[in-house]
């Protein structure tokens, strides 16, 4: 009796490891299916960044090769990958970690700020992409994580944000980027 339990248990354990993979792997993972599916596919999800993006993909001619997935990206394509997030996001905050978990005091202290507004605003992760973690700083040429944008203007890190905080100034901005998102 006890060798039938056993096996029933780890055939559960195995079944919950099993749907739990798949789960996330639905979710987080799109990137191979349009192309085999063909045709042109639209799809609006959750980019492993945090970012909820809609995507258009259309096949070409051929199926790329295992080589092309994995080219490095050039600074020019991460530039512009840069320009279209703050572009489509009204109040964008790059950060080290997520909203829910953020990964060092400063960007704790930009997503605290930003909270006591009660704005949905998008964060992205830099430590997930060190092509964005290098390319943010270029882009807006400032040095340091975490980095607030506000209707696709750069305000500045965690220092910035508390003094603008403290004046009113960031709320003003933050309610602009409120209207701008109705």
């Amino acid at each position: 009796v006890t060798i039938l339990q056993h096996k029933a248990q780890n055939n559960t354990m195995k079944t919950f490891i099993i749907s739990m993979l798949a789960s996330y792997f639905a979710v987080h993972v799109t990137a191979f299916t349009p192309l085999a599916l063909g045709g042109e596919k639209i799809s609006k999800g959750r980019s492993m960044n945090g970012i909820i993006s809609t995507q258009t993909v259309t096949p070409t001619s051929r199926m790329s090769s295992f080589d092309d997935d994995f080219l490095q990206e050039t600074p020019d394509q991460t530039r512009e990958r840069i320009q279209d997030l703050v572009d489509e996001n009204p109040v964008l905050l790059f950060m080290k970690g997520s909203k829910i978990f953020p990964q060092c005091g400063f960007s704790s202290t930009a997503v605290q700020i930003l909270n006591t507004f009660g704005i949905e605003f998008q964060s992205v992760d830099v430590l997930a992409d060190e092509s964005i973690r290098q390319g943010v700083k270029e882009f807006s040429q400032w040095p340091t994580i975490p980095q607030l944008y506000v209707c696709g203007e750069f305000i500045g890190g965690s220092d910035i944000m508390i003094e603008m905080y403290q004046s009113g100034e960031l709320g003003e901005m933050i309610e602009k980027a409120k209207a701008d998102m109705i």
